[in-house]
């Protein structure tokens, strides 16, 4: 494990011993911290402008047991596809006492329930029943009733009387065009006008939830047992949080999900992801769907924004790719269009992203723009572990 310094222990430690010529005053002491400071920022900074990824080039052979434990990570499962096919997995476990998972160990997926709601949104769309380019208050004639904590049954709903929520149509719901904000404890308030720009939005698959409740008749978790966990055989999935769900020791900090939200409520396992991701791979009409019309997000970094998926430029075309975050839990896929290759991640652990990276590498050896983007990036913890061995 790797060992983090309290604040305070150095200067306890000077404080109780006489002084020797080697200390400095007062003033001079400041002087070289401030001076150590600005150098360990500075090179921070320039990390962060150079990319970190330019100064420590992944490797595909970074064993993946030493990062769950560097990270104290408890529990991850990570599946591997190829030719888009599940080829092998790994289950490891990072911390004293704790059991590897297995296939069908049931994690949280946070996000990576988005790409599997549009899947669905995608199979009414070919069925007639949404249109892509409809409002989506076209299938709520009863308007949109907003709730600020959609997975807390206490939470009463408010309408949404915003004047630019019918100019919102399923695709920018799908390719966060929407202008809707990620997520709204409050009032809901657009923050772009729709279809202008893209901005990573919740509350916009969370409205395109309730159309697809509305011209099916079904509520969240029987529409997506009837439209893709039954046909595919995901025995372990739901968006009704589970008992049996991985939890994050030792505080189990993850939400209970008594309701079922399209956007982040998803349980799953191993085996299941990967099944869903390998029928995308194997979908080419929905592939071409999924890809044909990408929103920029960095030209510089090559990432674009698909209907439901991110979208990398790979050296062969492109990677789908998602990540996951909910309190005690963290999830990551990505996939190449092309070849069927690519890596599934699931994690209890909020350190769970940092095994990401290597994860892909045995996948999809090369330079992937996604792990230069603050998309995926955790702020200064993940500079500091990364850079200097420093891990929270």
């Amino acid at each position: 494990m790797t060992r983090t310094s309290r604040a305070g222990d150095s200067d306890s430690r000077i404080s109780s011993r006489r002084r020797t010529p080697s200390d400095q005053p007062r003033s001079g002491r400041r002087l070289v911290a401030f001076q150590a400071l600005s150098v360990a920022m500075a090179f921070l900074l320039t990390a962060c402008a150079a990319g970190i990824d330019e100064m420590h080039p992944p490797s595909a052979e970074q064993p993946l047991q030493n990062l769950v434990q560097r990270h104290h990570i408890c529990g991850a499962a990570i599946g591997f596809l190829k030719s888009g096919k599940l080829a092998r997995t790994e289950m490891l476990a990072g911390c004293p006492g704790a059991a590897p998972p297995s296939a069908h160990s049931v994690f949280q997926v946070a996000s990576l329930s988005k790409p599997v709601f549009a899947y669905a949104v995608l199979k009414l769309v070919a069925a007639g029943k949404l249109d892509l380019d409809a409002p989506v208050l076209s299938y709520l004639p009863d308007g949109y009733v907003h709730i600020p904590q959609p997975w807390d049954p206490a939470s009463a709903g408010e309408r949404v009387d915003a004047p630019g929520l019918h100019k919102v149509t399923v695709r920018m719901a799908l390719n966060h065009t929407s202008g809707l904000p990620n997520a709204a404890s409050g009032k809901l308030e657009f923050e772009s006008e729709p279809g202008t720009r893209w901005d990573y939005s919740g509350e916009g698959y969370i409205l395109l939830q309730r159309a697809a409740e509305a011209v099916t008749g079904w509520p969240l978790d029987q529409l997506m047992a009837k439209l893709v966990f039954e046909p595919l055989r995901m025995t372990d999935s739901s968006y009704i949080g589970r008992a049996d769900a991985q939890t994050m020791p030792p505080d189990g900090r993850a939400l209970p999900f008594t309701r079922p939200v399209a956007a982040y409520s998803l349980s799953t396992s191993l085996q299941d992801y990967t099944t869903f991701v390998a029928a995308v791979l194997a979908d080419k009409p929905m592939l071409d769907t999924i890809t044909r019309t990408p929103v920029t997000v960095d030209a510089k970094l090559g990432l674009s924004w698909g209907l439901g998926w991110g979208l990398e430029r790979g050296s062969d075309g492109p990677n789908l790719w998602h990540w996951g975050n909910n309190p005690g839990y963290r999830a990551f896929v990505m996939a190449s269009v092309k070849t069927g290759d690519g890596v599934v991640l699931l994690s209890n652990s909020e350190n769970g992203l940092a095994l990401a990276e290597a994860a892909t590498q045995q996948a999809l050896p090369g330079r992937h723009g996604v792990f230069s983007s603050y998309l995926i990036r955790e702020g200064a913890a993940h500079v500091s572990c990364k850079l200097v061995a420093v891990c929270f």
